[in-house]
């Protein structure tokens, strides 16, 4: 079975290719469209993994991390943002304060979100680890 990952962003297309990337290494991603509606999703489908956006209206991604705590403890997280009103690394340093696993500064290519999730939660359904062979 299939790492299940969260991911939630306002941005639509953000969204989508985050998802789409997931998927084509071999994880199933759920989308969310913003901190709520991921709230929403986690008590239905519990995620091994919840990658979120910061800045986002009405529940933003501090307090997507800060519920997460309560609600499913054992739920790994990411934090990707591209700034808003500070800089990115200011809401990054702020996600690692809060228990964020990894952050990712957007924008950021395929390998590198595909490189922390993989960290974190090992290879895709399908997916090989790396050969340990000297």
């Amino acid at each position: 079975m299939p790492h299940r990952i969260l991911v939630v962003d306002d941005d639509t297309d953000v969204r989508d290719l985050v998802c789409r990337m997931l998927e084509q290494d071999g994880y199933e991603a759920v989308p969310a469209k913003d901190g709520r509606q991921a709230l929403e999703r986690l008590s239905l489908l519990p995620p091994d993994l919840v990658i979120t956006d910061v800045v986002m209206p009405d529940v933003d991604g501090f307090e997507v991390l800060l519920k997460l705590r309560h609600l499913a403890p054992g739920v790994e997280t990411m934090v990707m943002s591209g700034g808003g009103r500070v800089a990115p690394d200011f809401y990054l340093e702020t996600a690692r304060r809060l228990g964020a696993r990894a952050v990712l500064r957007k924008p950021f290519t395929k390998a590198e979100i595909l490189a922390a999730v993989r960290d974190i939660l090992g290879p895709g359904q399908g997916q090989q680890p790396p050969s340990q062979e000297s």
